[in-house]
């Protein structure tokens, strides 16, 4: 026993002098004083019931559960690890869930990392996000919202895993990333970086088929792998940034799918009061357009984003941050097919900041969200039609006033009045065609009490 004990001792040892160990613990409890859902029920484009459902002293008011981690680092200044546990709480039991685990190796100017972990190099500007959820603060990340390849562009290592058709349902994959980086000097660097994602991909080397006429054509797609093909199990996403003294730039590529290809390029402003983000997203879908090869389709479908985000200090103690977001959807257009069919999501908001004193900062936060045009043939005519937002459901007006106190550096509690309505401005016709219960205003008071060691 006494070996055995001396035998672990030296390794701890050993291990302590070639790794910098690092432990942090944090714990979040969301709740909410109080919280108000208003309700109308229509059938036949008629209003037939008003229902209103409160809740006080709801512990798990504001988020789902109690969240908190535990992140363990190791490195040197060679190669490092890192773990990120998290408690999920159950009515009965309490587990722990592998958040991120990934680890990382340097040569010269070169790092390998594998693993699974969130890769993004774009500064989203949310440094006065505090414990706000997403929907009381960032709403959604740079890139195409809700985007079946582009949303969240600079994310590398996230994956649409519904079916590359249908909606956007992103999730962490296990993956391994290359980045050469390049110093010039303290605030200049040139990072070039490439990625494989766990994913299926899809195959090619597809084998063609002739006709009686010696056209070729394709007799199956390239999701495929059997008859020879190759098939690839992982998607690849790159990046190219430049960042100097004044500026950063960065450029992400992303081809989860074989027939998917996303894009995005985002050009950020460095300065001392100010900084400006402008970026500009898109998805495309690249299945072939030729079908016995005669053309079946003018295009297929893509979609855009434009973001603009900005966070100006005005004085010592106010400040002030806006993000917005414009995506556009373009469906497939047939070939012959007279008119685009395009819809649209806008997402704006502005929130202003007072730091009080050492312990109290103060915030006003508003969003909006409507679809501001779509473009569709009209029934059965022969002309397109254009809806405005309020054809389409109106605005989504979100107002949180709310105030953050510092115990000390390691406790915070925040608070506030979080406050949404739905549907402001909606057409009459808007509203008669809908059935169902709809949801048309919230009122939630969060509490949020947040320890972090």
């Amino acid at each position: 026993m006494k070996k055995i004990v001396s035998v672990l001792s030296v390794a701890a040892l050993t291990l302590s002098a070639v790794f910098a160990a690092d432990v942090s613990l944090n714990y979040k409890m969301a709740g909410a004083l109080y919280t108000e859902t208003n309700k109308k029920t229509y059938a036949a484009g008629k209003e037939t019931a008003v229902a209103q459902d409160r809740t006080i002293l709801d512990l798990n008011g504001y988020a789902d559960k109690p969240t908190g981690d535990l992140a363990f680092t190791a490195k040197n200044d060679f190669a490092g690890f890192a773990l990120t546990l998290n408690p999920k709480v159950g009515d009965a039991y309490t587990k722990f869930a592998v958040d991120t685990y990934y680890g990382w190796l340097n040569f010269s100017n070169v790092q390998v990392t594998s693993g699974k972990w969130c890769s993004r190099y774009v500064n989203r500007l949310d440094m006065h996000a505090g414990n706000w959820e997403g929907n009381e603060f960032e709403r959604y990340k740079p890139g195409v919202i809700n985007g079946l390849a582009a949303h969240d562009i600079d994310n590398l290592t996230a994956v649409n895993k519904g079916v590359k058709e249908s909606k956007a349902d992103y999730e962490q994959r296990l993956s391994t990333a290359v980045a050469y980086t390049l110093h010039k000097d303290e605030d200049s660097a040139l990072m070039v970086k490439g990625v494989l994602v766990d994913n299926d991909w899809g195959s090619t080397l597809r084998t063609d088929t002739k006709d009686d006429n010696k056209r070729a054509y394709h007799t199956k797609s390239y999701s495929d792998v059997d008859g020879g093909d190759l098939g690839f199990f992982s998607g690849f996403a790159g990046e190219f940034a430049y960042k100097t003294a004044g500026f950063d730039f960065n450029l992400a590529l992303k081809s989860m799918y074989r027939d998917q290809l996303a894009f995005g390029a985002f050009f950020r402003t460095i300065g001392e009061s100010s900084n400006l983000l402008f970026g500009l997203s898109a998805g495309l879908d690249l299945k072939s357009t030729k079908a016995n090869g005669e053309k079946v389709v003018d295009h297929r479908y893509r979609e855009f984003a434009f973001d603009f985000r900005g966070h100006f200090d005005l004085t010592e103690e106010l400040c002030l941050t806006t993000m917005n977001n414009l995506s556009v959807y373009n469906k497939e257009k047939k070939d012959g097919q007279k008119y685009e069919d395009m819809d649209s999501l806008l997402w704006n908001m502005v929130s202003v900041g007072y730091k009080a004193n050492e312990k109290v900062f103060a915030q006003l936060t508003a969003e909006t969200e409507c679809k501001p045009f779509k473009v569709h043939q009209k029934g059965n005519e022969d002309k397109n039609e254009l809806d405005g937002p309020f054809s389409q459901g109106g605005f989504t007006v979100t107002v949180t006033p709310g105030v953050v106190y510092s115990f000390n550096e390691n406790a915070t509690l925040t608070t506030g009045v979080a406050l949404e309505w739905k549907e402001i401005g909606a057409s009459p016709a808007y509203q008669d065609a809908r059935n169902g219960e709809k949801v048309t205003s919230t009122i939630k008071i969060p509490v949020v009490f947040k320890v972090a060691l």
